[in-house]
């Protein structure tokens, strides 16, 4: 989880340094209220708000995620909205 925006998703499995993320992705996937108007996080990071909806986005996305089935996510190439 990072406070500037994004956050990245992991298999389960072990990882070594410099590993990337099978998904990074956008505060505002984890739902209202997690993300502040200036697309930083709007939550304490140890928060129950914010352990819920990665816990509901998990649940719901984790999965996809992992397998790539969502793509790569936010990876810095996307053109600005």
């Amino acid at each position: 989880m990072s406070s500037d925006g994004y956050f990245d998703v992991y298999p389960s499995s072990d990882r070594s340094h410099g590993d990337k993320p099978a998904y990074r992705g956008q505060l505002a996937e984890l739902g209202p209220g997690i993300r502040g108007l200036d697309d930083r996080l709007a939550v304490r990071p140890g928060s129950v708000a914010l352990a819920d909806a990665v816990s509901a986005w998990s649940t719901n996305h984790g999965e996809a995620a992992v397998r790539g089935d969502m793509g790569r996510g936010r990876d810095g190439n996307q053109a600005e909205a």
